[in-house]
């Protein structure tokens, strides 16, 4: 199934309950919150690339904030939340902004680069939202830890939720199975991002809050 199949008006309300409400997840919002808050400046301009419903950006209503994703259902429920912000329906791997447009903070969370399900396309996009960021500004990962995916079968979330990840000998193409349907993914290493990222940025840090997730911030993007 494609990303578009699976974030129907369906699985809109699931998504909801799975992913935003349920306690597991609140730490790393929690976290992800706190980080925003560092990184946003007072009078620059946030793109949440594949925003989903727009949690993130209806944390911080008093900022010039963009969203892109292209499922019209979870972006109706991020229209919801964030009046007045300016939201973009496309696949952000075929998505252009003119001008060469740039943004002071670039975040893409839940590891929504996966659902690229090829290495050479996530590249692109990697290099991409680097592009898309501005000199001095940071951008912002939630990067899946392949390595530790398996362990999530064992969690109570996944007991009480019936989810249920597979991941092929390769360590790096999983499977996520919800309520949703079957999600086809793949999760290259983190170095995979930092080769990528790093030569731009003054500085790039990671952290680990929930085990299967990381958290990976690259600040003051290097001039142009």
């Amino acid at each position: 199934m494609t990303s578009n199949e699976i974030y129907n008006e369906q699985y809109a309300p699931a998504f909801a309950s799975l992913f935003i409400e349920h306690p597991l997840w609140q730490p790393k919002l929690t976290f992800n919150a706190k980080a925003i808050a560092a990184l946003l400046k007072p009078l620059g301009i946030w793109l949440d690339t594949c925003c989903g419903q727009g949690w993130h950006l209806a944390q911080f209503p008093g900022h010039r904030r963009v969203g892109i994703d292209a499922s019209g259902a979870q972006l109706e429920r991020a229209k919801q939340q964030n009046r007045g912000v300016p939201f973009i329906e496309a696949d952000i791997a075929a998505y252009e902004f003119s001008g060469r447009q740039q943004f002071d903070l670039v975040t893409n969370f839940w590891s929504s680069y996966s659902y690229l399900n090829d290495e050479e396309k996530i590249r692109a996009l990697v290099q991409k939202l680097v592009r898309w960021t501005a000199p001095g500004g940071a951008l912002y990962l939630e990067l899946t830890i392949p390595e530790t995916l398996e362990e999530f079968n064992e969690s109570e979330f996944a007991a009480e939720t019936g989810t249920r990840v597979v991941v092929s000998p390769d360590g790096i193409h999983w499977q996520f199975h919800d309520p949703g349907g079957i999600h086809q993914m793949i999760s290259p290493e983190v170095e995979f991002f930092n080769d990528l990222i790093a030569p731009h940025f003054a500085a790039v840090d990671s952290s680990v809050v929930i085990r299967s997730i990381r958290q990976f911030i690259a600040r003051n993007k290097k001039p142009d």
